[in-house]
C-alpha cells in the first residue's frame, strides 16, 4: 500500500498554483506517480478482482502522462497551440479536455481502491473504519471543479482555490497513510 500512497503523492505534487499545468516536470512526476500506483496495486491485487479492474485505468494514465510529457517537451502544450484555425482550436480543446479528465481520473482511482478495500473485508479487515476516506475523493473532485470554474471565470481567485485543493490532498494523503500504517 505504501507504493500506492507514494504514487498518489507524486501525482498530487504541484510546483506552482496553475490549474492547467503544462510543464514537463508536472507530467514526469505524474508518470512516476502512476507507475508507483500501478506497482502498488499489483502488489495488493492478488486476492481482489475489484482492485485488478482499476489497473487498466492506471495504465491509461501512465500513457496519458507520458504522452503529455512528450508533447510539452517538444513545446506543444495546451497553451502554445495557436488558435488561428478551426483544426488548431479543436486540437487545443481536445488536449484541454484530456488534461482535465486526467485530473479527475486520479480521484476515480482512489475512490475505486477505497471501495475495493471496504467491500473486501476478508483481505483488508484492518481497514474497516474508512468512512471519511470514502468521502474525500468526491470532495476533492468538487474542489477541483470549483477551481476549474474559477480559473476560467475569475482567474485571480483560482490560486486560493488551488491552495485549498492542495491542502485537502495533503490531508487525504496523511489520513490514508495513517490508516495504511495502522493496518500493517
Amino acid at each position: 500500500m505504501s507504493l500506492f500512497i507514494l504514487g498518489v503523492l507524486f501525482v498530487f505534487a504541484k510546483f506552482n498554483l496553475q490549474f492547467l499545468e503544462t510543464g514537463v516536470l508536472y507530467y514526469v512526476t505524474n508518470s512516476i506517480g502512476y507507475i508507483l500506483i500501478y506497482i502498488g496495486l499489483r502488489s495488493i491485487s492478488n486476492s481482489s478482482d475489484s482492485i485488478r479492474r482499476i489497473q487498466p485505468v492506471v495504465l491509461f494514465m501512465i500513457l496519458h502522462s507520458i504522452g503529455f510529457s512528450v508533447l510539452n517537451g517538444f513545446g506543444h502544450s495546451i497553451t502554445t497551440i495557436p488558435l488561428s484555425t478551426g483544426v488548431d482550436t479543436v486540437v487545443a480543446l481536445s488536449l484541454t479536455s484530456l488534461a482535465v479528465a486526467g485530473m479527475i481520473l486520479i480521484f476515480y482511482i482512489i475512490h475505486q481502491l477505497i471501495l475495493a478495500v471496504r467491500n473486501n473485508t476478508d483481505d483488508f479487515t484492518s481497514y474497516s473504519n474508512i468512512t471519511i476516506l470514502e468521502k474525500t475523493p468526491s470532495m476533492l473532485v468538487v474542489l477541483l471543479i470549483v477551481t476549474g470554474v474559477l480559473f476560467f471565470t475569475i482567474p485571480s481567485v483560482a490560486p486560493i482555490s488551488m491552495i485549498l485543493l492542495l491542502v485537502a490532498e495533503v490531508f487525504f494523503i496523511l489520513n490514508f497513510s495513517t490508516k495504511a500504517q495502522q493496518a500493517d
